[in-house]
């Protein structure tokens, strides 16, 4: 996080600063229907005046803005469904997923897969916008996934954006003197909830 955005946090922080609706889906880019989901989900923190108006606390939009960085994401401007494939560690959340996201109605397709390598053959050829994946074990054994998922990325072309999501700590790909490769590291647990804020913001910022 830089330094600036720390200091806007701290000073929100510090003076209760709140947003309006619009206010705040003018700063992140997104639509006031996705606004709304995020503080249903309690992504965004708001409260309701005694006239009923919204106000989101500035803090949780900066902490958003910060943890779903997507200025790196290819943007594109087209009706096309996002391509999303998972791979998740948990079968019972894998169901769950299969049944919930259909649900959300976002302008996507979901594929899981069991394995990062059944992963990447199908990315072989079959290009997609979103690759999330789930990772525990050591955390040598994580670094060398990254070091797999920048080489194959690097050289394929076939993904536009990898989500990676661990429980270590200041888990960062190795840094590379070609051309920069959009993989985000979010140390998280995964929740439907959760990921319907983050693929919502993510549809949302691609059609920009």
């Amino acid at each position: 996080m830089s330094e600036t955005l720390n200091r806007e946090i701290d000073n929100a922080t510090t003076s209760a600063e709140f947003l309006t609706s619009s206010q705040a889906a003018k700063r992140l880019g997104l639509s006031m229907a996705t606004i709304q989901k995020l503080v249903d989900n309690n992504v965004l923190q708001a409260w309701k005046t005694f006239g009923g108006h919204r106000r989101i606390s500035l803090a949780s939009i900066l902490n958003y803005q910060s943890a779903n960085n997507f200025l790196d994401v290819p943007r594109q401007s087209t009706d096309r469904r996002a391509k999303v494939m998972m791979v998740i560690e948990s079968p019972e959340m894998t169901a769950r997923l299969k049944k919930d996201i259909p649900q959300w109605h976002l302008p996507l397709q979901a594929a899981f897969q069991e394995s990062l390598t059944e992963a990447l053959l199908e990315l072989l050829n079959d290009k997609h916008d979103l690759l999330v994946i789930q990772m525990s074990g050591l955390k040598k054994q994580q670094e060398k996934v990254l070091e797999i998922l920048q080489k194959f990325m690097s050289s394929r072309h076939t993904v536009a954006h990898t989500l990676v999501l661990t429980q270590e700590n200041e888990l960062l790909p190795s840094s590379t003197s070609g051309a920069p490769v959009s993989i985000q590291v979010l140390n998280k647990d995964l929740s439907p909830m959760w990921l319907s804020a983050y693929l919502s913001g993510f549809v949302a910022q691609r059609r920009l």
